[in-house]
């Protein structure tokens, strides 16, 4: 009679411990306990526990779209790219020249070597007439100040997700005056402008 009541706890218990690792999969790529597309509401990518490049999977994105890069063809959705290999799809790297409308809304834009990149995801693009272009991540060139004007002084800043942002401060006074006009009554050191604005 014990075991009646002992079998459920077991299961139970089995469950619980095996289903999260399955709902992270699940919604990520489609490996689907449900049906196809469950998963297309959930941006995976932005879990800590996401598939990396090499995950295979049954199913596309149900509003994923064909990327075209030197005659290979490649699926994107949402910030991933996917190529079809013995019959699953495969998240791949970002081929460098693909060329994609939109980019997830939590990109961050990086200036280097006076040039803007977004950057999402560890993705480099640049923007084009066309849309957003995978690039190579750029080289970056030593941080420099350059005075654009007597009363200005840019600074390129370290970012957190890498590269450098331009950072301009007004001359006001004996001190400086940053762009969210926060006042410093000396010349801030990087570390502080990097707090503020290496997002």
């Amino acid at each position: 009679m014990k075991n009646l009541y002992i079998l459920p706890v077991v299961l139970g218990a089995l469950i619980l411990c095996v289903w999260p690792k399955y709902s992270y999969a699940d919604w990520g790529v489609g490996v689907s306990l449900g049906s196809p597309g469950y998963h297309d509401n959930h941006h995976y990518y932005r879990w800590h526990d996401h598939p990396h490049y090499g995950w295979h999977s049954h199913y596309l994105p149900a509003r994923h779209f064909r990327v075209w890069v030197g005659g290979v063809g490649y699926y994107y959705y949402d910030g991933l790219y996917y190529s079809y290999v013995n019959g699953d799809y495969v998240i791949v790297s970002p081929p460098v020249g693909a060329v994609v409308a939109t980019i997830p809304p939590d990109f961050q834009p990086v200036v280097i070597n006076g040039a803007t990149y977004y950057v999402n995801n560890g993705t480099y693009y640049v923007q084009t007439p066309s849309g957003y272009q995978v690039v190579s991540q750029p080289v970056q060139a030593a941080p420099v100040a350059v005075i654009n004007t007597p009363n200005a002084v840019t600074v390129n800043v370290p970012s957190h997700g890498g590269g450098y942002v331009a950072v301009t401060l007004r001359r006001s006074g004996n001190g400086y005056v940053g762009p969210q006009g926060e006042f410093y009554s000396v010349f801030p050191r990087i570390s502080q402008l990097q707090t503020m604005y290496g997002r």
